[in-house]
């Protein structure tokens, strides 16, 4: 059985893009559920949830928390994404890339045409590698 993360349902660029990392680089078989309740099922990861180890911590957004908690992931595009992704997500650093605004306004914007958390993930992935492909040749 593959492994189970969860995170709360609406997901929204930050949780997009930890999923997409996830996914990506960390466990490619892994599996997602999208939660109205903080209650985390037995067995499964947590992330971008409120008091779990793989969330916001300090200023950082949870993708950032991932990457600190994974030292392997040392690509310096991730780190761009990173940046990126922060600005996105935490409204008084809206301003940390040129790309930040542009990114959260594309994913609020994919919230509203899926049907569901998961195709806001499935669509959100192909932006997200389209980002780090854009990134990667700078």
């Amino acid at each position: 059985m593959a492994q189970q993360y969860c995170t709360r349902a609406h997901i929204h660029v930050d949780r997009v893009a930890s999923a997409w990392l996830i996914k990506r680089f960390l466990d490619p078989n892994a599996e997602f559920l999208f939660l109205d309740q903080p209650l985390v099922p037995e067995g499964a990861i947590a992330f971008d949830m409120y008091g779990v180890d793989w969330g916001h911590h300090d200023n950082d957004c949870s993708f950032e928390t991932i990457l600190k908690r994974h030292p392997q992931l040392d690509d310096p595009v991730l780190h761009k994404i990173a940046r990126i992704v922060h600005g996105a997500d935490i409204l008084t650093d809206a301003d940390e890339t040129l790309e930040s605004p542009g990114l959260a306004l594309v994913f609020r914007g994919l919230r509203l045409v899926s049907d569901s958390d998961e195709q806001t993930l499935e669509r959100g992935c192909w932006i997200m590698d389209g980002l780090y492909a854009a990134l990667s040749r700078k």
